[in-house]
């Protein structure tokens, strides 16, 4: 290292020691340009791109640093850090593995293993992880509630309920246990119950803590689940904070401020997706009120839903979604005055029940797309056309129990006078296969139709059918936003029900709920009744 550089590590150093990061970095970049080459310099820009949560600018240093020494540990838990703050989960698990192969005895990287599956909700390695942390101290708190996770996402509540607890007797002031004690509460339907000790939790843990903005976003589910909207959706906006698979993502960072819903004459707005397909359809239900405030509009999305939201909001620029790539950082393009993940317009717009009363169908599908289905459909026998969905694409223990198998479904199948159309993306073949040799029933679809990829496609064929029957899924909501009726299974504990019977997000959406621990399947012999009514089919 030159004289110049060191003397700018030494101002770094002190900058660090007065808790300054931002000029520590800045004395560091400026250090690293005198000397580019000094691994140890570089190292402790690393470091400080962690120490202020930078973790795009921590993980290509640290990546780049890996690369070049790839034997260097240093770099390996650099990157796992990195990488698991940018909630890219299956990357820092390589490291990680890496780690752990190395030295089997790293208590800490079979826990942070352990993190990784559980948000990649891959539970069978979640179960292994823990369990290796727990062989490696059987006494520490941490083992305990780590395991109690794990069982959590496989819905097994009564064994990790004694797991918490576990972890409570080992670690009286363990709010974590406490927190997800709270958890399994809310999802067994002691709403009430939950929310007392999350606010337990608040008072211990202080008010400025990384835990309580993690508890606070863990809460505004049941302030949702009790019509506590105001509440509901203030807690909701910590939900970038924690790092596990129910935070909201991706997790971006802008040099520009987040808009508080001023009207906007001049000034440029970027409203961003966030979650999945499914959550991004039904967050962008708000932007009708959006535009009534904002003249210029910029939408970032999902690049499947581009042409579908331009042609429905026309004075907008839509484009894909712009995150930056890790492997080589492209610049982003920043053309915004205020910017607003998408889930954070219902605390502008959706503060009452009464606010969901004004939500209208937004998506224009297609005219030609909506032409060549309306032909297809029409050279089907008879005059209802009836589409189905009835799982995620996505299955694992935890999510299974809110969604069916296609069996499930014969009274709605063998409803009369219908024809049933397939929503259901992914491969399914065998499933439509045994339902036509065991109930004599054809499921109709067309092998051009790419239904995962092509949601013009899938747009087009939902605003053409009379009606939709599904689970939770992205089919079902993509059909409630063309405006086509939809029957939709729900559990009692979801959230989107906001304490009512309703599901106010879509106004042609009817949800047949399931009460806590009723098996899905129970209620679709009601809904195919109320299908049929609807249809006005065997009669």
């Amino acid at each position: 290292m030159n004289l110049a550089s060191q003397t700018l590590v030494k101002r770094a150093n002190a900058a660090t020691r007065a808790r300054h990061f931002g000029k520590a970095g800045r004395l560091l970049e400026e250090a690293m340009k005198q000397d580019p080459s000094d691994i140890n310099l570089r190292l402790q820009y690393a470091m400080n791109r962690l120490s202020v949560k930078d973790f795009l600018g921590s993980a290509d240093t640290f990546h780049r640093l890996h690369i070049e020494y790839p034997d260097d540990q240093r770099f390996w838990q650099g990157c796992a850090a990195s990488y698991m703050n940018l909630g890219i989960f299956d990357v820092a698990e390589q490291f990680l593995k890496k780690i752990v192969a190395e030295n089997p005895k790293d208590y800490d990287a079979w826990l942070t293993l352990c993190n990784c599956a559980g948000a990649s909700a891959r539970h069978t390695d979640t179960l292994f992880y823990a369990m290796q942390a727990l062989e490696l101290r059987p006494r520490d708190p941490r083992s305990h509630n780590n395991l109690g996770c794990a069982l959590l996402a496989v819905q097994q509540y009564k064994d990790a309920l004694l797991s918490f607890e576990t972890s409570i007797t080992l670690d009286p002031k363990n709010l974590d246990a406490l927190s997800n004690i709270a958890t399994i509460y809310s999802l067994t339907g002691n709403t009430s119950q939950a929310l007392e000790i999350y606010k337990n939790c608040l008072s211990l843990a202080g008010e400025n803590s990384g835990f309580a903005d993690t508890t606070r976003y863990r809460m505004s589910f049941d302030f949702l689940r009790l019509g506590q909207l105001k509440d509901g959706w203030s807690s909701y906006d910590f939900g970038f904070k924690p790092l596990d698979s129910r935070s909201r993502g991706p997790k971006r960072t802008f040099s520009v401020p987040k808009w508080d819903g001023r009207t906007l004459e001049h000034e440029v707005l970027l409203v961003w997706r966030e979650q999945g397909l499914g959550d991004e359809l039904l967050f962008f239900g708000a932007l009708k009120d959006v535009e009534r405030r904002v003249k210029k509009l910029i939408i970032e999305c999902d690049a499947r839903l581009v042409r579908a939201l331009q042609r429905s909001f026309p004075r907008a620029v839509v484009r894909a979604e712009q995150v930056a790539n890790l492997a080589n950082l492209p610049p982003m393009v920043l053309d915004m005055d205020f910017h607003i993940p998408a889930g954070s317009l219902m605390s502008l717009f959706r503060n009452s029940i009464d606010d969901f009363r004004r939500t209208e169908a937004y998506i224009r599908p297609d005219p030609e797309r909506v032409t060549e289905f309306r032909r297809r459909l029409a050279m089907l026998p008879n005059r209802r056309k009836l589409g189905i969905s009835w799982r995620s694409g996505k299955l694992s223990a935890e999510r299974n129990s809110s969604y069916t198998s296609l069996s499930d479904w014969e009274a709605v199948l063998r409803l009369p006078d219908v024809d049933i159309i397939n929503l259901q993306y992914g491969d399914c073949s065998d499933e439509l296969d045994n339902v036509r040799k065991h109930f004599g029933v054809t499921i109709h679809q067309w092998d051009d139709l790419d239904l995962k990829g092509d949601l013009e496609g899938v747009f087009a064929l939902a605003h053409c059918l009379d009606h939709v029957v599904s689970v939770t899924t992205a089919p079902s909501v993509m059909a409630a936003a063309v405006g086509t009726p939809t029957s939709v299974l729900m559990p009692r504990s979801s959230w989107t029900l906001f304490g009512t019977d309703e599901y106010l997000i879509f106004p042609r959406m009817t949800p047949y709920i399931c009460e806590y621990s009723e098996p899905m399947r129970d209620r679709i012999p009601a809904m195919a009744a109320g299908v049929q009514a609807a249809l006005g089919t065997g009669t």
